[in-house]
């Protein structure tokens, strides 16, 4: 059997729509320091393996990671560039530990999105030039796309996916780390009738916007862990996978890479079930449709997707899900989503999760996106 993972420590600086008083080097600087402080490890000691998840297209130059290891405690020591979803980049210290590399791994990522001053040039780039790019799609265009087929294909509605607007940023009110904790749209109910749209039947407030902050994750193997005596989070289970390269080849009912991925998840933590098993389940929400596409995913069918974005922990054995306010409330926080869905499961699990603080979380699920046009998405299984 597999020597089990464990989360030693977090440590996060930002989680603010713009941060103009840290450069990206000092946000990095600010989370992994914290981390640090929260593991009480030594990283020009103790740690074996640094690893950031970032892209050069987002950094704004080439070879980013070469601004990384000072700022992360990394200088002269192993640095490996993730340039994905930060729970890839989570799963590629799981491996680190168990090959013998490393006692303890540090994973980086971060989102300074207001330096990047045309978002959609960046987005753009990842699209076919020939089918898509060249006919004039772009990110939303596709999800509005998607949106339209998922809805026409379930039977469920644009006021469901307002009722996730809603619920979203209704808890993320109470969540500290937060930049959007608010109603969509006016006081007396039809805000999503009279939000702007960007492709029907998607409008603005269907879409997260970004937000910037840095996470930092500590994670160690279980022998370690006993012998220092440290408490810890475990990776039961971590796994991504991604469908169809093309976007107009996939099914939209539901997302299979989601679906793939949390199989082979829960085959790593010997799990049965579906999303009963959980107490809390942070799933990626770039697009308020998507929320209600990933858990139909997981559960196996669209019927009480919406029951589940409702409900509390408890009712009828349902997950508490997105007590954060998920990316909707607190913000899109492009390859560091996933890291923020580990963060919020961990401080969940910690009892330090503030406002949002969900009684009894003992097993959590953090699922994440890439987002348009990919159909890549991971999934890790956290317990305490």
């Amino acid at each position: 059997m597999a020597e089990r993972i464990g989360i030693i420590g977090v440590g996060y600086e930002g989680f603010r729509p713009m941060i103009s008083d840290l450069s990206a080097r000092e946000l990095m600087f600010e989370a992994a320091s914290k981390a640090y402080s929260d593991a009480e490890v030594d990283p020009r000691k103790e740690v074996g393996s640094f690893i950031c998840c970032t892209e050069d297209l987002w950094e704004g130059w080439s070879i980013t990671d070469e601004m990384v290891p000072d700022q992360i405690g990394g200088a002269r020591r192993p640095v490996c560039t993730i340039p994905g979803d930060s729970i890839c980049g989570l799963g590629q210290a799981v491996m680190q530990i168990r090959a013998g590399v490393a006692d303890l791994v540090a994973v980086e990522a971060h989102s300074k999105a207001a330096d990047v001053l045309d978002k959609a040039a960046v987005e753009n780039l990842a699209l076919d030039p020939v089918f898509l790019r060249a006919a004039g799609a772009n990110n939303d265009i596709l999800a509005g796309l998607e949106m339209s087929a998922f809805l026409a294909k379930t039977g469920l509605s644009g006021d469901e996916c307002s009722e996730v607007v809603d619920f979203s940023k209704a808890r993320a009110v109470r969540n500290p780390r937060a930049s959007y904790g608010e109603v969509c749209g006016d006081a007396e109910g039809d805000g999503r009738d009279r939000s702007e749209p960007i492709s029907l039947p998607l409008r603005r407030c269907d879409k997260a916007e970004f937000a910037e902050a840095g996470i930092v994750v500590v994670v160690a193997g279980e022998n370690w862990i006993r012998k220092t005596k440290k408490d810890a989070v475990f990776i039961d289970g971590i796994a991504w996978r991604s469908s169809t390269p093309w976007y107009e080849g996939g099914v939209v009912e539901h997302a299979e890479y989601a679906k793939r991925a949390f199989e082979a998840a829960k085959r790593q933590a010997g799990m049965k079930g579906q999303l009963s098993s959980f107490d809390l389940v942070e799933a990626d929400d770039s697009y308020s449709y998507k929320l209600l596409q990933h858990l139909a995913s997981l559960e196996g069918s669209e019927k009480g997707v919406t029951e589940l974005v409702r409900g509390r922990r408890g009712g009828g054995g349902r997950p508490y899900v997105n007590a954060s306010g998920g990316s909707l409330g607190v913000g899109y926080l492009i390859e560091a989503t996933g890291l923020h869905k580990i963060l919020e499961c961990v401080l969940q699990m910690r009892n330090e999760a503030g406002g949002n603080q969900v009684k009894g979380v003992e097993r959590a699920l953090a699922l994440s996106w890439r987002g348009n046009p990919t159909a890549t998405g991971a999934v890790a299984i956290l317990s305490r």
